[in-house]
């Protein structure tokens, strides 16, 4: 079994609303299936290595689940990286929400990365929930191998990918070693 070194996550967090804007059709349980947070910390990860590394995508509003999520997965917080979207204007309850947080951790003793390159990222926004493409190239330098991506969209050269919105059926890894996913029914957090 692959035992991986870096384990990138952007998980379809589940929020308290059924929407985040003024109507039914907005909002992440509009664009794709949600997960509630005890679910996301009960994902059953693939092999990891004693020593590796988290990135974790969080949007503003979730940060303290976030760090939940990480520490039931059994990360130690580190850092992060923050995106500044920029768009014509987003959703948000008390502010515009035009940032989110990819959160960084470590299990073992993983030696800093000691990388050169600013936790700040700046760039346009993609469809509903996509990330920016940039974030691939910085995780690429740090050469944490083998590197997987959960909750993945699309596939990357140089990485696994386990998710239920891959464009076709077949799995980097086995069913056998990573079988699929099965979410509760969506429900509203209290």
């Amino acid at each position: 079994m692959t035992k991986y070194k870096l384990l990138y996550a952007d998980p379809p967090w589940q929020y308290n609303n059924m929407t985040t804007g003024r109507n039914n059709t907005s909002g992440a349980a509009a664009k794709y299936k949600t997960m509630p947070i005890e679910d996301i910390c009960a994902y059953p990860l693939p092999e990891l290595a004693r020593q590796s590394a988290l990135f974790l995508w969080c949007t503003t509003p979730l940060l303290p689940y976030g760090f939940e999520v990480m520490a039931a997965w059994d990360y130690t917080y580190k850092t992060a990286i923050y995106w500044r979207k920029i768009m014509s204007q987003d959703m948000g309850n008390y502010f515009r929400g035009q940032v989110e947080v990819l959160l960084v951790g470590t299990r073992g003793k993983l030696t800093p990365f000691h990388c050169q390159k600013a936790n700040f990222l700046q760039t346009k926004v993609g469809k509903h929930s996509q990330k920016p493409r940039e974030i691939y190239g910085l995780l690429e330098l740090l050469d944490l191998n083998p590197k997987v991506e959960l909750f993945a969209r699309e596939r990357r050269q140089g990485w696994d990918a386990i998710g239920l919105e891959l464009p076709d059926t077949m799995q980097t890894l086995s069913e056998r070693e990573h079988p699929p996913y099965t979410p509760t029914p969506t429900r509203q957090r209290e």
